[in-house]
């Protein structure tokens, strides 16, 4: 092994290095986003079980005014 040998596989670990820095940024970010797209599903999905809970109540409540002699 050559002195440039050395220097060529010292370079190529640096080469390596940044590019695995850009791949974990590239990796932080999507984790974000993904992280970001859970929030609000899991906040659409509180307000549809609640919208579906208060639908519940108006039809019970219907179903019992239509039952009701007059």
């Amino acid at each position: 092994m050559t002195p440039s040998d050395s220097r060529s596989r010292a370079a190529e670990s640096a080469t390596d290095t940044r590019v695995e820095s850009g791949n974990e940024k590239r990796l932080r970010l999507e984790n974000a986003r993904l992280a970001a797209e859970l929030a609000k599903t899991k906040a659409v999905l509180e307000v549809v079980g609640k919208a579906h809970a208060l639908l519940e109540i108006l039809s019970e409540g219907a179903e019992t005014a239509r039952r009701r002699p007059r």
